[in-house]
């Protein structure tokens, strides 16, 4: 008998406190700035739930499926996609070097910059260098976003890491040799999909 947990669909996050994030404003600001660059602190304070502050730290709980439903509805450009990283101090900056986040990188090939999405040891080219790209941006932009039902073969290992993308809890039509065969909503293309189960 095969079953997975039904996880939850909230997604818990910690972060430090800094001079520059006190309160409750301040992180109603910082999660905006983190997911998109418009102003939609409101529609976030919606989504909040479990917030507390230590001395050091801030801990709190995202719906991710709920929000990621309103932005699209509302038309806005978002990232909501691992946010205990794009919360990070210095997270929109280029060549970090994160252990456990992605990093946005310059590196040189044939005399040429480009800039690099790195994930631990792989590496993805996003675009040629200019002086003006913003790591920010390129994050906010990094997958175009579509109301899609995908159905998909995926390893069985990989189904938390669905939960964790789309917070959502994918529908488990059948299960055969470690391969379990989902139907899920998701605001991914199947590519788009797939790029996020191999390269995190």
């Amino acid at each position: 008998m095969f079953s997975f947990k039904n996880l939850s669909a909230y997604e818990e996050i910690s972060i430090q406190k800094t001079s520059n994030l006190k309160n409750y404003q301040d992180l109603l600001n910082i999660i905006n700035i983190s997911v998109t660059d418009e102003n939609i602190s409101d529609i976030i304070e919606n989504h909040l739930y479990n917030i507390n502050f230590s001395s050091s730290k801030i801990s709190f709980e995202i719906d991710i499926s709920e929000l990621s439903k309103n932005l699209y509805q509302k038309g806005y450009r978002f990232n909501l996609f691992m946010m205990n990283c794009s919360l990070r101090a210095n997270f929109f900056e280029f060549n970090q070097n994160f252990k456990d986040c992605p990093n946005f990188k310059i590196l040189k090939y044939n005399q040429e910059k480009f800039i690099y999405l790195n994930f631990k040891d792989k590496n993805y080219r996003l675009k040629k260098f200019n002086s003006v790209d913003d790591p920010h941006k390129l994050w906010i932009n990094l997958l175009n976003k579509n109301l899609n039902y995908l159905q998909s073969n995926i390893d069985s290992y990989n189904y938390n890491k669905i939960v964790k993308f789309t917070g959502n809890n994918p529908k488990i039509l059948s299960y055969k040799n470690n391969l379990v065969k989902i139907e899920t909503k998701s605001y991914f293309s199947e590519k788009q999909f797939q790029f996020l189960l191999n390269f995190f």
